[in-house]
């Protein structure tokens, strides 16, 4: 055979394995990114989780791919696993890969986004009510979270006291949040904590320590104001009340909010702060426990219009309550 009959073979040798290849690659990608594939519908089932391999092998019998190696390797590449989640779903033969992915994985789907607001002065269990009112979530799944997730924030307590309610009580800044519909409970709780590190900063922490109390005794005292005042004007007085019995010496902080939290947590039965937090107080309440009023009340009610009235002393508080009688 003549030489340039050798390189001639040998060209179109090169040309028809080039068109093999391009002709398998075009088949490939059509394959795997739905470029001109038709077809219908149907249901595809996996009665358990099934490997990559095998579910491979199903979707061609059920007509969705036509080359189970490459969806193998596409799929390899693309996320790394090799397990397919039992279930039902509907898929069609003009699907590319990632659609098919992406309806057995849930992935892309348009997940319900979810608004509440969590009032000032919340209870942890008012708290957990209205995640379950809005779907979010099991009251066991919230409980666990609460009382024993381990969640990484500086300000958490290391310790709490054996009498207390809830360990995150005071934690769960009130808020309005959006969540999706499928939030964790640990990462729904996480979000509020998030949010109550933010309003709590360090600095407030740090301006309670000088002043003799630790970041949960403060929440403790946010909380108790939360629950005594009616308007954000007398929040700093109140506070100042409770800072000047402890100050003072005064065995009992006497907060009817407290009792009502539970036997444990009644200030006019036990001395000094109760166990912790009786409710989630707001920025306002979190902010008048750390910086109350420079006052010399040790006394307060609440008159009919709901504001606070302060006293010096017993005898002056006696007096208004006669007053408030009349």
């Amino acid at each position: 055979m003549k030489k340039g009959s050798k390189i001639l073979i040998y060209i179109l040798s090169v040309v028809l394995v080039s068109a093999a290849l391009w002709a398998c690659a075009v088949c490939a990608a059509n394959d795997a990114f739905a470029l001109c594939k038709k077809g219908e519908a149907s249901d595809f089932t996996l009665e358990s989780d099934t490997p990559l391999a095998e579910t491979a092998k199903k979707l061609k019998n059920a007509g969705i791919i036509k080359y189970p190696l490459v969806f193998r390797v596409y799929f390899m590449l693309k996320s790394g696993g090799d397990v397919f989640p039992a279930g039902s779903y509907v898929l069609s033969p003009d699907m590319s890969y990632d659609e098919i992915r992406y309806e057995i994985f849930g992935i892309g789907k348009a997940r319900k986004e979810v608004r509440i607001t969590f009032p000032e002065g919340s209870t942890t269990d008012e708290v957990i009510e209205l995640f379950l009112k809005n779907g979010i979530g099991t009251r066991e799944g919230f409980e666990k979270a609460i009382q024993t997730h381990e969640f990484s924030f500086a300000f958490m307590p290391k310790t709490v006291n054996t009498a207390r309610k809830y360990r995150l009580d005071g934690y769960l800044f009130p808020d309005t949040y959006n969540f999706y519909s499928d939030t964790s409970e640990e990462e729904a709780v996480a979000k509020m904590l998030e949010n109550f590190e933010r309003k709590f900063t360090s600095v407030m922490v740090a301006d309670a320590a000088r002043a003799g109390y630790t970041a949960d005794e403060a929440v403790t005292l946010a909380s108790m104001v939360q629950g005594e005042a009616y308007y954000l004007s007398d929040m700093a007085g109140i506070a100042s009340v409770f800072r000047n019995r402890l100050r003072g010496g005064m065995k009992y902080l006497q907060s009817d909010a407290t009792g009502l939290y539970g036997e444990a947590y009644d200030t006019y039965e036990h001395a000094g702060l109760p166990p912790g937090p009786i409710c989630n107080p707001g920025a306002a309440a979190l902010e008048a426990a750390v910086y109350p009023a420079n006052t010399k009340y040790y006394y307060f009610l609440t008159g009919r219009d709901k504001k606070a009235v302060f006293s010096r002393t017993y005898a002056e508080h006696k007096k208004a309550i006669n007053r408030m009688k009349n």
